[in-house]
């Protein structure tokens, strides 16, 4: 045998014994991993939250003492426990049936790599092999084998997935027979008399108010109806509902909300957070342009919550009674979290995103019961969701690296998703007459036509926010940044109409109320304009101190929260 033979010879020894290798390293991975999911699905069939010795004495109690708010907070507590439990159970089986069918890809191509080389290695002085009978043999093994792994991962996620749907059906069933739950929420007429979480309603920064104030002066009180010291520094908004106006507070200690009277500026009640389950006493790691309190809370109209640096969410009623608390840990976020709430129906929505991606969750409001959890791999995100009609459906759309991204309020599921965005995202995203806009530093503003499926309709890279979130309505499309310019764009297709400088720039975010715009530089001067295709001015107005905040409307009133304090504007005589 020549030395060349040997040496092709040599390298299909070698890589028969790699493939080989590789064969009984993806085999036993296989295995590995369908034992887990069969233990997971047998776990899942023996251990049932709602059966527990535990559960049917609260139960009981709950019949005797059906006004026993300690009692409910406890069948809560079972509640998102047996929940989290249920989506952690989720991901294990969907991520361990990706696992075995790709560990099962390599070990059939591991196989076939296997007979193709061993088909190819005559051994000198043995009887030639029947190479069609042998990779006839290998077939058949493999078909055998792929079929029955096939068989048996599927029927263990059919299984695994039935079983948590039923113990989701039952979980909510005694939810329902506590009383735990409700089904009433808000229709879009009162949401748009009220202002009820970051933004606004829907959080895309429109005013439905005919009569707001355009004139007035902090430092002399001129048309100030009254003026307030906030216990807790912040940089969340107020927001307002009827005569109540909702702020929140924190340093490295404490976590307080606040509700005052819209009228007379009476503090009508102060409460720390307090007995959150699975809270810690770690303190998290802020920049001061984010604090302790920076997320905007949000209301129902019958209860307010809140969520703070360190993951607590919270929950109050309008008297000021903690209806239900939970920790979601930490956040890992250099600057510290900021992302608002909002309410889709009766659901709360939290974006928790972090260093290593994060969640999407929606949590029942009168329960605090975890309806269901959507992870997201992206960077950190500082934006906040909005959840807007787009037509024929809700979707809560988020502005993020890498991904401007869609959800189904009711599910969590992915509508759609748009990559290419760049940086760590903080403006949220604005919407109207079909349009979502998306903008960030350093990187892009996106104009997306909601289309099947949606589709960047125009792209810009000058002039970009870097905090504060665009406004649009059908016609103009304003985007305010942090060096101190306001810009008009045409909304479907992208021209600028102007641009106008000013001496301060802007976190807070433009408003759009009517055919005028409001928008407050962070030394806490309002800077008004008309919506219209040339810069009309309509007032420069001073605060008499820093904001960071965007103002909650009223008819004739707006409610400012400075730096330090809560300010209501407004005319005596209306």
């Amino acid at each position: 045998m020549n030395q060349k033979s040997e040496e092709t010879r040599d390298r299909k020894k070698f890589g028969y014994q790699i493939a080989r290798s590789v064969a009984v390293v993806s085999g036993i991975f296989m295995l590995i991993f369908s034992i887990l999911v069969l233990a997971n699905y047998f776990q899942t069939k023996t251990t049932d939250p709602l059966n527990s010795p535990a559960l049917e004495t609260l139960m009981g109690q709950m019949e005797e003492r059906p006004d026993d708010q300690a009692l409910k907070e406890q069948i809560r507590a079972l509640d998102l426990l047996a929940r989290k439990a249920y989506f952690t159970t989720q991901w294990q089986i969907r991520t361990g049936g990706y696992l075995i069918f790709g560990s099962f890809i390599v070990f059939i191509v591991s196989l076939r790599i296997m007979g193709h080389m061993k088909s190819k290695l005559p051994v000198v002085g043995e009887k030639p092999v029947n190479v069609w009978e042998s990779a006839g043999l290998t077939r058949k093994r493999m078909a055998i084998t792929g079929f029955s792994m096939a068989i048996i991962s599927i029927l263990i996620v059919i299984l695994s997935h039935s079983e948590l749907e039923e113990i989701q059906f039952r979980i909510d069933e005694v939810m329902d027979e506590a009383g735990l739950t409700d089904s009433a929420y808000p229709n879009d007429e009162i949401l748009r008399q009220n202002w009820p979480g970051f933004r606004g309603p829907y959080g895309t920064g429109i005013a439905s108010f005919d009569n707001v104030p355009t004139e007035w002066d902090g430092p002399s009180g001129q048309n100030v109806l009254w003026k307030t010291e906030i216990p807790l520094h912040g940089m969340n908004s107020p927001i307002r509902w009827d005569n109540r106006l909702f702020v929140s507070g924190a340093d490295e200690t404490r976590r307080q909300v606040y509700c005052y009277d819209t009228d007379t500026s009476e503090m009508l009640w102060q409460r720390d957070v307090l007995d959150v389950p699975g809270s810690t006493d770690e303190i998290p790691e802020v920049s001061y342009d984010t604090g302790y309190a920076a997320p905007t809370m949000t209301t129902d109209g019958e209860r307010v919550f809140a969520i703070f640096a360190n993951g607590d969410l919270v929950c109050f009623d309008f008297e000021g009674n903690q209806i239900w608390a939970i920790s979601l840990g930490i956040p890992q976020n250099i600057y510290g979290y900021s992302s608002s709430l909002i309410i889709y129906q009766n659901r709360l929505i939290v974006l928790f995103d972090q260093e290593t991606g994060g969640y999407l969750y929606a949590f029942n409001t009168q329960s605090g019961r975890m309806e269901w959890q959507t992870s997201r791999e992206n960077m950190m995100t500082w934006a906040s969701p909005i959840c807007v009609n787009t037509g024929n459906r809700f979707e809560i759309i988020i502005n993020a690296n890498p991904a401007v991204a869609s959800y189904d309020p009711s599910t969590g599921r992915v509508l759609w998703s748009i990559e290419g965005m760049t940086v760590d995202a903080a403006p949220s995203v604005a919407y109207a007459d079909g349009w979502a806009y998306a903008v960030n530093e350093y990187a892009f503003l996106w104009a997306i036509k909601l289309e099947d499926p949606p589709q960047i309709g125009w792209e810009n890279i000058d002039y970009l926010s870097e905090i504060s979130s665009p406004v649009a309505n059908e016609k103009f499309l304003f985007v305010a940044t942090s060096y101190g310019d306001l810009i008009c764009f045409d909304a479907k297709t992208g021209d600028r109409y102007w641009v106008e400088s000013f001496d301060h720039g802007f976190y807070s975010s433009p408003i759009l109320v009517q055919d005028k715009v409001y928008v407050m530089d962070y030394e806490g001067v309002m800077q008004i304009c008309y919506a219209d295709v040339e810069y009309r001015p309509i007032s420069h107005l001073e605060l008499g101190e820093a904001s960071f905040c965007i103002p909650a409307f009223d008819d004739n009133r707006i409610f400012i929260r400075g730096d330090t304090h809560l300010y209501c504007i407004g005319h005596e005589d209306e």
